[in-house]
């Protein structure tokens, strides 16, 4: 009965994504909020303890320099566990995917119902060391297919074409890249990009991502965290949000069964605020990721470019 409520709730949160209808909480036009300092990143998966290293971490890096895309790095190949790598992604939590990927558009975006300043919060500890211009930031670690489009809009929720869109984010285990950060028992560290990349706003003011959906980890709800930049300059930091009860669908299920549900709720984690109404709620639904069963996220990302 427990999937059953969860399945409603969900069901209740989906869009259409032939209409480009989204069924969302509610609309704001909430003010910014400053962001605490985030926690020192700690272990992700069932057991695994925070590192001295990452213990010391927490401190946001200054941004003052101004950022340009680089191309990607050649990057070794990931690893994957012999055990999993047969696995099927997870299975779409509620709704059927839709046939084929569909080209992102504006309207889609509007339909949100929600456009707003999104609240500041800390960049944390492991911050991208630069900005890789990518769309497909999953570098082949296993995992549910995740589609991410964010639109950059101003406080008059006017589109900011040509603003740099970056993301960051754990992989399925709860590990950062580039970073030893206690993530998880492989710990990737230098060398690696994965769930890490940044893109221009088309005229639109739309980025999209393919990635994977994120782990969770120790004191931390589920989050993808977000920078973007108007001509060049930082604007805004903040992090987005996943629905809980969609999240509980995808980590019980796949490469994610095997660390468990994530232990730190929404209203646990003392950085999160109400993401159904203060623009910081990714919109979910079920729907193909490059032909293939995954999840469609939506959001728009309201900054002011004057605080460049």
């Amino acid at each position: 009965m427990a999937r059953d409520r969860a399945e409603q709730r969900i069901g209740r949160r989906a869009f259409l994504l032939g209409t480009g209808a989204f069924v969302v909480a509610a609309c704001s036009d909430g003010t910014t909020t400053a962001g605490e300092a985030e926690p020192a990143e700690p272990a992700a998966g069932a057991d695994a303890a925070p590192t001295t290293a990452q213990q010391q971490a927490g401190a946001e890096p200054s941004t003052t320099a101004a950022p340009s895309l680089t191309p990607e790095p050649s990057v070794a190949e990931p690893p994957v566990p012999a055990a999993e790598s047969t696995e099927q992604p997870a299975s779409e939590p509620t709704t059927t995917p839709e046939p084929t990927d569909q080209g992102l558009t504006g309207a889609m975006f509007d339909a949100l119902g929600i456009c707003t300043l999104i609240p500041s919060a800390t960049a944390g500890p492991f911050p991208s060391r630069s900005l890789l211009d990518r769309r497909v930031i999953h570098d082949g670690y296993p995992g549910h297919p995740f589609r991410l489009g964010v639109r950059v809009v101003d406080p008059a929720c006017v589109p900011i074409p040509g603003a740099t869109v970056e993301v960051w984010h754990t992989d399925a285990s709860g590990d950062y890249s580039q970073y030893e950060d206690g993530g998880s028992g492989k710990d990737e560290a230098e060398g690696t990009t994965f769930c890490r990349g940044a893109q221009t706003a088309n005229p639109e003011g739309i980025v999209e991502f393919e990635t994977i959906y994120p782990g969770w980890y120790e004191s931390r709800a589920v989050h993808i965290h977000v920078r973007v930049h108007v001509d060049g300059e930082p604007v805004r930091t903040a992090q987005l949000y996943l629905d809980e009860d969609y999240t509980a669908e995808i980590c019980g299920s796949g490469e994610y069964a095997q660390f468990g549900l994530p232990r730190t709720t929404w209203a646990d984690d003392r950085l999160v605020g109400d993401p159904t109404t203060d623009g910081s709620g990714v919109a979910l639904a079920a729907a193909s990721v490059n032909g293939v069963a995954g999840t469609l996220g939506l959001v728009n990302v309201g900054v002011d470019p004057a605080d460049a």
